[in-house]
């Protein structure tokens, strides 16, 4: 799964982007099947658990001259490959 966040000014200029990957158990981020203890760890540490919420936070500096940000966040579930399919979004417009 991966978490994509983004936020552009009026003028459709991008201000902001992030990106946040989870990855399947048993699954390194090369897509090698790993085993060693400290590789279990790691791959555990990126995984998110099934039925369980996870909220991420970003905090962003925008210019003072800026009025009006929109910022789109997308949760993508990816089977295999580069095939990915959008299972949320959300768009919201921030005036200042």
């Amino acid at each position: 799964m991966v978490l994509e966040v983004t936020a552009k000014d009026t003028e459709d200029n991008e201000l902001f982007k992030k990106e946040k990957k989870w990855f399947e158990i048993g699954i390194d981020p090369d897509k090698d099947m790993r085993y060693g203890a400290w590789q279990i760890k790691e791959i555990i540490d990126l995984t998110l658990p099934p039925l369980q919420t996870q909220r991420e936070q970003y905090l962003v500096h925008f210019d003072t001259d800026t009025d009006e940000v929109t910022i789109n966040a997308k949760l993508w579930y990816f089977i295999r490959g580069g095939k990915g399919e959008i299972v949320y979004e959300e768009t919201r417009t921030l005036e200042y």
